[in-house]
């Protein structure tokens, strides 16, 4: 993405090329004469800034040091011409993509979670099952001893007793885990929104996101 950043020479304005799109930034007479109509371009790729200076006769500045290439953020103070133009980033922010990239680790967190809440309520299915295991054992000796062992009525009262442990855990869990996944969803819808108009992303994978390149709702472009 290019910005091409000059001086409309009709009304004094501040003029912005966006990818071959003219807009008009700033109010009439606002830029000194001292600012070319195409006087430095803002370069975005993967989230990083480069101003480039337009023309040798140009002066652009950056925190008060002339430059003609240089890699630059939101940070710095950008001057333009021989005034030392001040270059608002407010004006500048609407054409800017934002950055979503922070949306990823949302999104991994997220899914993360979801999938050790799952994990953990096959676990505890698993061995819960182990309370027929030993039931059925107990049975089986049963079957096999005529009932002279007393083995099978040990098995079946370890069974009854990890059954109630079972059932302990299974009431706790049946109020604890919804509430966990109630919280989850919470905290996921509150911070997985667009940057710009703060509408949330849904369940769209952050990987969809990216392909789409922009929020479907401002339309406001990504850098990711």
């Amino acid at each position: 993405m290019e910005i091409i950043i000059g001086r409309n020479t009709n009304d004094g304005k501040l003029l912005l090329i966006v990818d071959g799109t003219t807009h008009m930034a700033s109010a009439s007479g606002s830029v000194p004469f001292s600012v070319e109509a195409s006087h430095c371009k803002l370069i975005i790729n993967n989230g990083q800034m480069r101003l480039v200076n337009l023309d040798i006769n140009n002066c652009s500045y950056v925190n008060g040091q002339s430059v003609e290439s240089k890699a630059i953020t939101q940070d710095d103070k950008i001057g333009l011409g021989r005034d030392h133009y001040l270059l608002d980033w407010n004006l500048l922010n609407k054409f800017l993509p934002m950055d979503i990239r922070h949306l990823k680790r949302v999104w991994d967190d997220f899914e993360h979670q979801n999938i050790q809440l799952q994990i953990s309520e096959r676990k505890f299915n698993t061995l819960r099952s182990m309370t027929g295991l030993f039931t059925m054992v107990a049975i089986a000796l049963s079957i096999a001893t005529g009932g002279r062992s007393n083995w099978y009525l040990f098995l079946y009262g370890i069974a009854i007793v990890v059954s109630l442990i079972f059932f302990v855990k299974a009431y706790r869990d049946a109020s604890t885990i919804p509430q966990k996944r109630q919280e989850l969803n919470k905290r996921f819808l509150r911070d997985y929104v667009c940057p710009h108009c703060g509408h949330s992303m849904g369940n769209q994978p952050y990987d969809i996101l990216v392909q789409n390149g922009c929020c479907p709702y401002c339309k406001k472009q990504f850098i990711h």
